[in-house]
């Protein structure tokens, strides 16, 4: 097996790609914000704690590529 072959096989086995990682950093991220803004202290006090806290885990960041910030849908394949 040529070094490419074996190169590009081990890239799809390297795990999420960047996309699952920046997504799993963003809500990471977010959920600590949210614990140490005013909006946890409002729902632990509509929900109680331990309902704010499955909320908290519900929460998840979905990235979604190919979407320019203005919306353009303008994506970096159509580059050449």
């Amino acid at each position: 097996m040529s070094k490419g072959k074996r190169l590009k096989g081990r890239g799809k086995r390297s795990g999420k790609g960047f996309i699952g990682e920046f997504s799993d950093r963003l809500t990471a991220n977010f959920k600590k914000e949210i614990r140490n803004s005013e909006l946890w202290e409002q729902m632990v006090e509509e929900f109680g704690e331990k309902r704010a806290k499955e909320l908290l885990k519900d929460i998840k960041a979905d990235i979604k590529p190919g979407l320019a910030p203005d919306g353009s849908r303008d994506r970096t394949e159509d580059i050449s």
